[in-house]
């Protein structure tokens, strides 16, 4: 359930259909709750950002790229409505956040191994990456477009840039 910040608990236990005490057996307060939640959430991602991060790890550097930008777009996509509250929400520093900001890391690393990156990029084309996914699912949620849509265009832009 998404929460505006000035719902108060007790709005939250009436379109719950809950007793507001139910609530406070469980939480001290609204930004209890929202933790909980928001937790509760990270923690089903989790597991599928490292599978996505695992998986096809024999790869070559763009088609491993590729395919880990497609598990976790399919995985966010899964949680559409959460990651569109936690995409806008600011909320302190989640692990989620830094599973794929590790895993984009982990994959251009192996891009430089392979000499597909030059290494004195390599940090900042990490960055662009991890931000321009977090870009590409903040437009289309926006739009109520599905995620998955022009994904490899995304990483073509990402890795070759949009110059003619």
């Amino acid at each position: 359930m998404a929460t505006r910040p000035d719902v108060p608990l007790v709005q939250i236990a009436k379109r719950a259909g809950i007793a507001v005490g139910t609530l406070y057996n469980y939480f001290t307060d609204r930004e209890a709750l929202v933790a909980t939640l928001f937790d509760t959430r990270r923690a089903s991602l989790r597991p599928l950002i490292q599978a996505a991060t695992k998986a096809n790890a024999e790869l070559a550097f763009e088609p491993r790229l590729r395919t880990f930008v497609r598990d976790l777009i399919a995985a966010c996509e899964t949680h559409r409505r959460f990651i569109k509250i936690a995409l806008e929400v600011p909320h302190r520093p989640s692990p989620t956040s830094a599973d794929v900001q590790s895993s984009i890391k982990e994959i251009v690393k192996a891009g430089v191994r392979e000499g597909a990156i030059a290494s004195k990029r390599a940090e900042l084309l990490a960055t662009v990456i991890a931000g321009g996914v977090r870009a590409f699912m903040l437009e289309r949620i926006a739009n109520g477009a599905p995620l998955d849509r022009d994904l490899d265009d995304l990483i073509s832009v990402l890795l070759d840039g949009a110059r003619a």
